[in-house]
């Protein structure tokens, strides 16, 4: 049963990775494990989110595994985590494998339209700019389709946990607001630094954790370059624990 999870999973990862021209081919059969579509980029490519684990289960633990076009390491670990997760694991496990398509195939921080996802969100958003800056914020908070996508996705479903992966400065965020045991553990677990950032303006982690709910998300920043085989287990791993898989 585990092996035949494992295959359907890997298909699914497939999935999220295919471009949008894939996404208009014939229909597939949707099952529990076949990815669902919950955004499009500014230039059409699919943003999907892959539930692993029990659909009954009410613990769920949010990944996103690139949020910078030009930070895709994260990439790697939700594609084992794909790999990894029983059908009947007592968690829901939502991928994010590329919550900006357009900026990963241009090998850009920002998406198609200039922005930073990550300063587009509604807390501390301020103006950053110009456009044409790496961190232009946008006109408006929440202004791009890729972070509506995301909102729209936490508000739904509430995770308990989410993780967003980034690069290059090489810790473990912790949250502004409520219990930081997850961010700590997380970084034990990889034997990462815990390393506070500063309170980014528009950063997608402080929206959830002010407006949805306080210390659930945190930031992982990945080093340089992509990652072994050995890391990527390593936070494959950290994050099945704590998911409560392992």
């Amino acid at each position: 049963m585990l092996r035949a999870a494992c295959r359907t999973a890997l298909v699914g990862a497939a999935l999220l990775a295919a471009p949008a021209a894939a996404d208009r081919a014939a229909p597939v059969a949707r099952t529990a494990m076949t990815p669902v579509l919950i955004g499009r980029s500014v230039q059409g490519r699919p943003i999907g989110m892959l539930r692993l684990g029990a659909p009954e289960a009410t613990r769920k633990v949010l990944v996103i595994g690139c949020i910078h076009g030009n930070e895709g390491a994260g990439r790697a670990i939700v594609d084992r985590l794909a790999r990894s997760v029983p059908a009947d694991a007592p968690v829901q496990l939502l991928l994010v494998r590329d919550m900006n398509p357009d900026g990963f195939a241009h090998h850009t921080r920002q998406n198609a339209d200039g922005v930073d996802l990550n300063r587009n969100g509604a807390v501390g958003h301020r103006w950053l700019g110009p456009l044409g800056s790496p961190y232009y914020s946008g006109p408006r908070a929440f202004s791009e389709p890729e972070s509506r996508a995301i909102r729209a996705l936490i508000l739904r479903e509430r995770p308990q946990v989410v993780i967003w992966y980034h690069q290059p400065l090489d810790g473990v965020d912790v949250p502004e607001v409520g219990w930081d045991g997850r961010a700590r553990r997380y970084a034990r677990l990889t034997g990462m630094r815990l390393h506070p950032l500063p309170a980014y303006p528009g950063s997608l982690s402080r929206w959830t954790n002010v407006r949805v709910r306080a210390g659930s998300s945190f930031v992982v920043e990945l080093a340089a370059g992509p990652l072994s085989p050995a890391a990527v287990r390593r936070h494959a791993n950290a994050v099945l624990a704590l998911a409560g898989v392992r």
